[in-house]
């Protein structure tokens, strides 16, 4: 019997504050995508051309509290876990849509900004909800409100 490996390791920037978000059942949910970077020569002017990817990534529970809470944008994190396909429906435009993700089961911070930041809510304020569906397939959380920066 062959056996076959689905497993994602990234090492990126976050390219947004984190968002924390909660299931109607209580458990944190934490939707990032992280950006890598890689360089390399263009073969007719020889100059050296950055190029970037962007990874989206799930975190849950106590994972997804722990990175919202610590990390902001331009932060550096390492995630290691499966690629999951799944479709989703925003429930304000009625775009519908197919997205990948890394499941994240593993993860470290890498480096965190030490400059003087003030404190962000990491629990999201004022989602745009309609008929109790939201966007990237989110099964009705119900809003937390968060301490106030």
């Amino acid at each position: 019997m062959q056996r076959y490996l689905n497993e994602m390791t990234v090492l990126g920037d976050l390219l947004a504050d984190p968002c924390l978000r909660y299931f109607p059942d209580g458990t944190a949910v934490l939707r990032i995508t992280l950006e890598t970077r890689s360089e390399q020569r263009d073969a007719y002017t020889n100059e050296i051309i950055v190029c970037s990817e962007h990874h989206d990534a799930v975190l849950y529970g106590l994972q997804a509290e722990q990175v919202a809470w610590s990390m902001r944008q331009g932060d550096s994190l390492w995630l290691c876990g499966p690629l999951r396909r799944r479709n989703f429906r925003d429930g304000v435009t009625g775009r519908s849509g197919t997205i990948c993700e890394i499941e994240a089961r593993q993860f470290n911070i890498l480096r965190v900004e030490q400059s003087y930041r003030s404190p962000l809510s990491a629990i999201c304020q004022g989602w745009g909800f309609n008929n109790g569906q939201m966007d990237h397939g989110l099964r009705s959380p119900t809003p937390v409100s968060g301490r106030t920066a």
